[in-house]
């Protein structure tokens, strides 16, 4: 391939390509006075991840959508969207959550997942596989390791992260998968993670914050406890993306984990991370920490 056409992917390329899944959230709200509501929005891994990373930097977005889906209105975000595959005659992915309790912390969920649109390997774009890191989104764990193992052979300095649920979290590929990556992300529950051989371990503790462990030493990272949450889906997904763009553009980890934890309690108090960046005009600090 001539020099030039290299250098120009390069300097297009994001420095974090986002790799995961899209799909619309349909969640039912019951209040205190006996009403409920239901509202959808879009929703997945990739989704909650890219849009509130891409208020910080550019970002590269891999995924696949049914021909359902309006792609147009993730245009408006900093986002390259070469990498998002809308298949015909596919329905993209459905995810339904009853909220019942005033703090939204316990809910019902049912999935009408699609597997014609599982996010693979050969879905991104060969220009993207230059990128400095890739987050690999929360998704079936055999996906997740040949997507891993195909980027390591393909680009083999760079930095991979990623994150799973409580569904895989015991499951021996799931180990493996955390023991290939440089920044693995994980719940506290999430016991036989904890010991993963990621270098860069976010522990996520909930509503009370993260810690980054590193090299032995651990860094307890606060958040403002939110009384009133309207919907938490996503909060992790949206920390995991935040943090992995101001990395991957230079800033240190405890900062990037920091500011990834402000924006995702802020997250939380709309339904939908669409509306992210019209909340981070309005609450964010104007001043910039350093680098």
């Amino acid at each position: 391939m001539d020099q030039n056409i290299v250098n120009k992917m390069n300097i297009e390329t994001p420095n974090l390509i986002i790799i995961g899944d899209i799909s619309y959230d349909t969640n039912k709200f019951y209040y205190e006075d006996g009403r409920s509501e239901v509202r959808t929005n879009y929703g997945g891994s990739s989704v909650y991840a890219s849009v509130p990373a891409s208020i910080f930097f550019r970002v590269g977005l891999v995924s696949n959508a049914g021909e359902d889906i309006d792609v147009s209105r993730l245009k408006h975000f900093n986002i390259d969207l070469k990498g998002l595959h809308q298949r015909k005659n596919e329905r993209t992915t459905r995810f339904y959550n009853i909220l019942r309790t005033r703090d939204r912390q316990e809910r019902e969920t049912r999935a009408e997942y699609n597997e014609n649109l599982a996010t693979k390997f050969e879905d991104i774009p060969p220009e993207y596989l230059s990128a400095k890191y890739f987050y690999i989104a929360t998704m079936p764990p055999t996906v997740q390791l040949d997507i891993i193992r195909k980027l390591k052979e393909n680009n083999p300095n760079a930095i991979i992260g990623t994150d799973t649920i409580e569904q895989y979290a015991d499951l021996e590929e799931t180990k493996g998968v955390f023991d290939l990556v440089d920044i693995a992300f994980i719940d506290k529950e999430f016991d036989d993670l904890l010991n993963c051989n990621a270098k860069t371990k976010i522990i996520k503790l909930g509503k009370t914050g993260c810690i980054l462990q590193e090299c032995g030493k651990n860094k307890r990272i606060y958040s403002k406890v939110i009384e009133n949450v309207t919907d938490k889906t996503g909060a992790g997904d949206c920390l995991n993306g935040v943090f992995m763009n101001l990395l991957a553009n230079g800033y240190s980890k405890e900062i990037a984990l920091q500011k990834a934890v402000k924006i995702a309690t802020m997250s939380i108090k709309d339904f939908g991370i669409l509306k992210i960046k019209e909340r981070l005009k309005k609450e964010l600090d104007q001043n910039e920490p350093e680098h």
